[in-house]
């Protein structure tokens, strides 16, 4: 199992985007309890099955297994929730993710910031155009977003 070490924080200016390549991201739920998500996705022409665990708010490990087009169409009529975002990755060393949200979670910017230890983590000093932190908060990982009441999460974003 691969391990994800990440903080994340929303974006106060989004930083200059011309060059980048956009990923766009459809994600679907088929399980999500326990801090223990399961999810079908789409990236661009990629399609995956992801089963992703918490450790803690800061570690992940998780799962992936490359899917067809066919089988995405079938386990996707089994979810509840979606979510719809783009991607742009803003750099490599630390590896630098922008997510822009749409539809329902319109509005939510963030900033995922990729480590490979905890100590290159908690040693991080945000960029400029990062606004608040909000590791571990609702709004740092897609499965917590789906739990929120529309009020709680423009409330979260505010």
């Amino acid at each position: 199992m691969a391990k994800s070490i990440t903080r994340k924080f929303l974006v106060k200016k989004l930083p200059d985007l011309s060059g980048k390549t956009k990923d766009i991201c459809q994600r679907y739920y088929l399980y999500n309890r326990n801090s223990i998500v399961i999810r079908i996705q789409c990236i661009n022409d990629d399609f995956e099955l992801e089963r992703k665990a918490n450790e803690n708010e800061l570690v992940r490990e998780g799962e992936t297994i490359k899917i067809t087009k066919d089988e995405f169409e079938v386990l996707k009529q089994y979810s509840k929730h979606n979510i719809q975002r783009d991607g742009f990755k803003i750099q490599e060393n630390p590896r630098i993710v922008l997510r822009v949200y749409h539809g329902e979670y319109e509005g939510l910017i963030r900033a995922e910031v990729n480590f490979d230890s905890e100590n290159e983590a908690d040693s991080f000093k945000p960029l400029e155009w990062f606004d608040r932190e909000i590791t571990g908060s609702p709004l740092s990982q897609d499965g917590y977003l789906l739990q929120l009441s529309r009020e709680e999460f423009q409330k979260l974003l505010a």
